[in-house]
């Protein structure tokens, strides 16, 4: 009997570097290295976390039958701070902790930060802050794009401020998508204004 089949295959390891080790067969290495995908980890696509505490949350709450989770800005801040070794399954963990953990399907980063280090986690990762700094405010001798940054910045954080960390309301506020907003969010979380 005659069958065709393809391998999908996924590791974490520098498989090139094994096959120059010896450490990995060369024969086998070539035929699995036939179309490579890179997926960057979770640490390099800190925008893409609040994307996935969305979704992760919805398929949580149907297979545990809780209500969905609501996350607090806190809480998804310092969900995207942190360093996600184990990437989205390490993400997941978390999530889940944190859903059965409290009574109320509101977490907050309290919650988040005790399941973090419940799970081993020693040093937590600041949180990202969207906070204005005060002296930016009349520098105008800085470069344009910073002074944009720091007028964002704060055009974000007063937003999220009057919504009460409702990132789906401020984005209403400031006529932006709610994709839009976590993409300032982490570029300007990734700026040194």
């Amino acid at each position: 009997m005659r069958f065709e089949a393809k391998v999908i295959a996924a590791t974490s390891r520098d498989l090139g570097q094994l096959v120059r080790e010896g450490r990995f067969r060369e024969d086998l290495y070539y035929r699995l290295n036939v179309l490579p995908i890179r997926v960057p980890p979770l640490r390099e696509r800190r925008a893409d976390i609040a994307a996935l505490v969305e979704a992760l949350g919805e398929d949580i709450a149907q297979r545990s039958g809780l209500p969905q989770p609501e996350y607090t800005a806190d809480a998804l801040d310092l969900l995207a701070a942190q360093r996600w070794r184990g990437n989205v399954r390490e993400l997941r963990n978390v999530l889940e902790q944190a859903s059965l953990l409290g009574d109320s399907s509101r977490i907050d980063g309290a919650r988040i930060a005790q399941v973090l280090r419940e799970t081993g986690i020693e040093q937590l990762e600041a949180p990202l802050s969207v906070a204005p700094v005060a002296a930016e405010a009349g520098d105008p001798l800085r470069p344009l794009a910073e002074q944009v940054a720091a007028l964002e910045r704060r055009a974000i954080a007063a937003a999220l401020q009057a919504c009460g960390g409702n990132k789906v309301a401020a984005a209403k506020m400031l006529g932006i998508s709610r994709a839009t907003l976590y993409e300032r969010l982490a570029e300007l979380a990734d700026l040194t204004v």
